[in-house]
């Protein structure tokens, strides 16, 4: 039960139930409040005409805004078709040279590129014949004995064109 003296109170306080209702109603978004009409822009009479001229370019510029990013996409997808076939041929010049070069390896290649520079094959094969070898299996492996002929004597034998055994054989 609610008695005239606690309304009293609630209206002092300001916290009676028509006052909270008044509370709810204010817009809880700001930008709803910009939306709605307000007495400014009655003050300042700017006409409704205004207004639709306004959003109709804003519409525009969206239309335009539009057709400019297909326009950009529909030449992209050209430049992408016009890649695509470079692409097909540079792979087909590819395989191509490809088999070129494989043509070129073979025997028969190397043959023909053999004759157009002017070479040819030796047809006659020739094996080394039988030398006998005159080695002497028992002899000191390594340096021999120092040469013990003086320095005149090896230098006379360089004058003369001889050895410093002949030299030697000389001199005695």
């Amino acid at each position: 039960m609610v008695t005239t003296r606690i309304l009293t109170t609630r209206r002092q306080l300001g916290t009676s139930r028509h006052a909270h209702a008044a509370r709810r109603r204010r817009p809880a978004w700001p930008l709803a409040a910009l939306a709605a009409p307000r007495p400014e822009s009655a003050r300042r009479h700017v006409p409704s005409l205004g207004r639709a001229y306004a959003v109709a370019a804003g519409l525009l510029a969206l239309v335009i805004g539009y057709l400019v990013a297909g326009t950009q996409a529909t030449q992209t997808s050209y430049q992408l078709d016009r890649l695509r076939v470079q692409n097909a041929q540079l792979e087909a010049e590819q395989a191509q040279l490809r088999a070129q070069d494989a043509q070129l390896h073979t025997r028969a290649g190397v043959t023909q590129a053999a004759t157009a520079a002017g070479l040819h094959y030796a047809a006659v094969t020739r094996y080394a014949g039988y030398q006998p070898v005159a080695l002497d299996l028992s002899a000191p492996i390594g340096q021999g004995q120092p040469d013990s002929t003086p320095n005149w004597q090896r230098a006379l034998a360089v004058i003369v064109g001889g050895t410093s055994k002949d030299a030697e054989a000389a001199g005695h």
